[in-house]
């Protein structure tokens, strides 16, 4: 050919979809991808291409003359056999298996002599001597470059369908007629701080948004270039197109999840279509920072002012948006004492910038509290939560774009929105939604490529359709809560409850009975939605199974004894200590941080009693309306977790603890009745207002000496599964007389049975550790545990 144009490289999908790559003629090193799409139909795939391409000329990044072919191009294909990687004893290693793969590459002849051979896949290019030898250099190439990849990312590179080599010659404006606007050259600040949404727009490069934006659709003329020039001009005109009168700075404001950032994205996809629009004069830019970017690297005094300072040069009067994301960090003050807010302050007032903020109903109070004057400057757009009833619709739709291998049925997404919305109200509508469904499509790929053959298999059979008890197992994985607690048709009783608690709580049985309905009321979403799922107060002695009982309930609901949050409030017992509650820094380690990262937990308040009054008056929050304000004015919610306080105040009203006190008889086994009023020490100790606000105060009684023998047994079968003993086949065999020896040892009068473990530890296992490490043949055997007045004594078979 004697005219120069562009190549496209089209690949049509078994779907009946094509992808097509962009031929570059030469490339650097560390180079981008050459620009790439995926549509429903060959023009769509090329209309996407010329998008992309017209944003990176526009912005400079990329030169056509890369793109720009003379020859023509033959289309041949070659077998390769590649060896995937595999797991050895949890270790990744080259598998001895071989998979076959068809692969398609590409060849020109050149002028000036040899061949031009191209894998656009892989993004490879090679020129040889003799076309001959294609397929031997080729194959090498390819078994290299793939040696070792995981089975599932082999399929992207397997032949599909039909693959061709096109000449096209799209127009492609110039950057001047792209953007008005000053390069990015010139704003250099802006370019290291902040992406531009537009181009990323322009490029197919932001996520999905599905359904429609009333709120954007109303905001829309505040930026529109033609509604800006017939407002008249405010302030100095911009140049190239730029509207005369810039456009306003706009705070969202909405509840986590609602949708805040996307309307930034749907703003960004409207003014790269206004850019493709040749009737527009233009239209304003959009580009996206954080308040962690203006301040990265700077550490020495006023580097991020300076920062600040020259960001608000290169925007001033270009009639472009800045998107700052959330507001609130913005106000924090820095070590010097100023806040980022501060310094834009002077030029919002003035209209020289436009910023885009995002924040929270309590957020928008704490900014208003903080910088009433800076709230002023910004319109505030309220993004309103989706009701529950239209979120299957934009399920089905985000669905249908999303390249997943699992579908929802009609009912089953029935079930994921009562499952949001009873176990994840601290998130809103549409959001956890559809990051729910994203992790169900990230598992399923994970599922499917964990055999070789399965992604071909599950391509050739379509999606997986998942059902309403599909989709309850998925959410219990997604949660970590059982099935049986969130399942409607798994049957789950408080006495089947109750049950499981008193194998592992002994002597407790109208504690554990009492525990039982909370989670069966959590189980039938009859608590109070805007309270925890339940608030007890564990008062007794010590030793006799308070935490133990904590840890029980935390298994039962999550299986997984690490999701209690624990914390001894003899740590809070002075004054200021409530502010460690509330410390919202990155690294924080607090009940606030802790219970926002996750507020599917069961929250232990060991020794409340002896926390500072003002803890109590945070406490009071919680439990009452189930939040917690931190230091940054943010809402914590604890309405998703368990809230369990243990005390020994009223120890002192009953008989002493002890063998044959007869605590754990009588009102042990009584049947559930209304609520008991609190001991009286817990009613001189807590005011009225904090003691109504528990659900219930559960009394734990002394353990009898059946008791202490059972939980003997546990400790014991605990001991007997550790790895030592398993590996070398050796079991344990506890005589009655032992098991009366550790029980009587074990047991304090004022500690309960908490130094059972200890006595175990010293006087079983040790004596067996050092046998273990003395002999390294000892196995296959089995060890007795003898005891009488000598003490315990253990031997060898």
């Amino acid at each position: 050919m004697t005219k120069r144009s562009l190549r496209v490289y089209l690949i049509a999908h078994h779907d009946g979809r094509f992808t097509g790559i962009l031929l570059r003629a030469w490339g650097f090193v560390l180079d981008r991808p050459a620009p790439a799409a995926y549509g429903a139909s060959e023009e769509d795939v090329l209309r996407r291409l010329e998008a992309e391409l017209c944003a990176r000329i526009a912005t400079g990044d990329d030169d056509l003359d890369r793109y720009l072919w003379e020859e023509s191009f033959e289309v041949r294909s070659l077998s390769v056999d590649v060896h995937p990687q595999t797991t050895v004893k949890r270790t990744a290693v080259v598998g001895r298996r071989r998979i076959p793969l068809r692969l398609t590459y590409l060849a020109s002849k050149l002028a000036e002599g040899g061949y031009r051979v191209m894998l656009p896949r892989f993004g490879w290019s090679v020129v040889l001597e003799d076309l001959s030898i294609a397929p031997e250099v080729l194959r090498q190439l390819v078994t290299s470059g793939l040696l070792g990849e995981s089975p599932r990312s082999l399929f992207d590179f397997r032949r599909e369908g039909e693959e061709v080599v096109r000449p096209w010659s799209p127009r492609l404006p110039s950057a001047a007629e792209a953007s008005g606007r000053r390069p990015r050259d010139e704003r250099p600040t802006l370019g290291a701080v902040a992406e531009d949404l537009v181009e990323k727009a322009a490029r197919q490069r932001l996520p999905l948004a599905v359904g429609e934006s009333e709120e954007l659709e109303r905001a829309l003329s505040l930026f529109d270039p033609a509604s800006a020039a017939q407002r008249g001009a405010r302030g100095a005109g911009g140049t190239g197109g730029t509207p005369s009168e810039p456009p306003p700075s706009i705070l969202l404001v909405g509840g986590p999840g609602v949708g805040k950032t996307t309307w930034v994205h749907r703003l960004a996809r409207r003014f790269a279509a206004w850019r493709r629009d040749k009737a527009r004069a233009g239209s304003p830019g959009l580009f996206s920072t954080s308040s962690d970017r203006l301040l990265a690297g700077m550490m020495y005094l006023g580097m991020w002012q300076e920062r600040c300072l020259k960001l608000v040069d290169e925007l001033s009067h270009e009639g472009d948006l800045l998107h700052v994301g959330a507001l609130l960090p913005l106000l924090r003050p820095q070590p010097d004492g100023a806040s980022i807010g501060e310094v834009f302050l002077p030029a919002l007032r003035s209209g020289e910038v436009s910023l885009i903020a995002e924040c929270t109903e309590p957020e928008l109070e704490a900014c208003q509290r903080r910088a009433a004057s800076l709230v002023s400057c910004f319109q505030v757009v309220r993004l309103r939560e989706p009701e529950p009833a239209a979120v299957p619709a934009l399920l089905a739709e985000y669905e249908a774009r999303k390249d997943a291998r699992v579908r929802l049925h009609p009912a089953g997404k029935k079930r994921l929105v009562q499952h949001l919305s009873m176990f994840r109200r601290d998130v809103l509508f549409p959001g956890k939604a559809f990051r729910f469904f994203d992790w169900l499509a990230q598992e399923s790929s994970s599922r499917a490529g964990a055999e070789v053959g399965a992604a071909a298999k599950t391509e050739a059979a379509g999606a997986r359709v998942l059902y309403p008890r599909d989709v309850s197992e998925a959410y219990a994985r997604h949660s970590g809560l059982p099935i049986e607690l969130i399942a409607d048709e798994v049957p789950a009783s408080a006495a089947t409850i109750a049950s499981g608690l008193k194998r592992r709580v002994i002597g407790q049985d109208e504690a554990c009975d009492t525990a039982a309905r909370v989670l069966a009321r959590f189980k039938a979403g009859m608590n109070d939605p805007e309270r925890p799922c339940g608030a007890l107060l564990f008062v007794g002695p010590t030793g006799v199974g308070k935490t133990e009982l904590a840890k029980e309930l935390t298994r039962a609901m999550f299986g997984d004894e690490g999701r209690m949050i624990r914390l001894d409030m003899s740590e809070y017992r002075l004054p200021g200590a409530s502010a460690r509650l509330l410390h919202a820094g990155s690294d924080a380690t607090t009940l606030a941080q802790r219970v926002r990262q996750q507020p599917l937990s069961l929250v232990l308040l060991d020794e409340i009693e002896k926390a500072h009054r003002e803890v109590f008056d945070l406490l009071l929050g919680i439990l009452g309306e189930g939040r917690l304000t931190d230091e940054d004015g943010r809402h914590v919610d604890f309405r998703m977790a368990l809230i369990v306080m243990t005390s020994n105040l009223g120890v002192a009203d009953r008989a002493p603890v002890g063998f044959g006190s007869g605590g754990e008889d009588g009102a042990a086994h009584a049947p559930p009745g209304p609520r008991r009023a609190a001991p009286a020490g817990v009613r001189e100790h807590f005011r009225p207002e904090f003691v109504n606000r528990i659900d219930h105060v559960v009394q734990f009684r002394s353990l009898g000496r059946d008791s202490v023998l059972r939980i003997v047994d546990l400790e014991l079968e605990k001991a007997e599964s550790r790895t030592g003993l398993v590996r070398r086949n050796l079991r344990l065999r506890v005589l009655p007389e032992a098991r009366a020896r550790l029980a009587e040892v074990g047991f304090d009068p004022r500690r309960g049975a908490r130094p059972l473990k200890r006595v175990i530890e010293e006087q079983v296992i040790t004596p067996i550790a050092a046998r273990m490490a003395e002999d390294p043949g000892c196995r296959d055997r089995e060890i007795v545990v003898a005891g009488g007045g000598a003490g315990i004594e253990v031997r060898f078979g």
